[in-house]
């Protein structure tokens, strides 16, 4: 972009690229869903609701507050098994290690929601850890397009990394049941 003195622009060009996301079966899943799930309902959790401009946030539980302390039970005994496993999906990602600098996760009950929004750090991405059939995965908004919005086909168990600074939504649980997540920053 060159600037004229008077602050206009002389030239502006638009490119568009890739970027990818990836999306993979976490193999433990089966394995450390139960006590997983079980060390999430004992932690310390809390509801949280955010109404303020855009936003409108309503999650039955989360730790996302506390997701820098990776001394928290539920972290200590599965923040490395999921650590390992995102840094085997960033090497698709042409990386050959991560740096984990948030760890945490959210719950949600029929009609709750997390608004659209974005994160810092370069990826973030998903653990669908409770999935019930008929939930609706991670919506995102097409950075070329932001009144298109798209979906990545997700069942529990599913890992989903992607770009930090693709919008993205939790749309509002429609059916009568839990849906917990993991989340990250990377």
């Amino acid at each position: 972009l060159n600037l004229k003195k008077d602050g206009g622009a002389e030239m502006f060009k638009k490119y568009f690229v890739h970027t990818p996301f990836v999306i993979a079966k976490f193999p433990l899943h089966k394995k450390i869903k139960k006590d997983l799930l079980n060390q999430i309902d004992k932690s310390k959790g809390s509801p949280f609701k955010n109404k303020k401009g855009h936003m409108n946030d309503n999650l039955d539980k989360t730790d996302w507050p506390l997701s820098d302390n990776f001394k928290r039970p539920w972290v200590k005994k599965y923040g490395s098994v999921i650590g390992n496993f995102l840094t085997e999906q960033a090497m698709h990602l042409g990386f050959t290690q991560i740096d984990l600098s948030r760890l945490w996760y959210q719950q949600y009950k029929k009609g709750q929601t997390h608004g659209w929004h974005e994160h810092a750090r370069n990826y973030t991405g998903v653990y669908y850890l409770e999935f019930p059939k008929n939930s609706e995965p991670t919506q995102f908004l097409a950075p070329q397009n932001l009144h298109q919005s798209f979906s990545l086909k997700a069942q529990e168990g599913d890992i989903l990394i992607f770009p930090s600074f693709i919008i993205h939504r939790s749309a509002p649980m429609k059916i009568n049941k839990r849906k917990t997540i993991i989340s990250w920053n990377i």
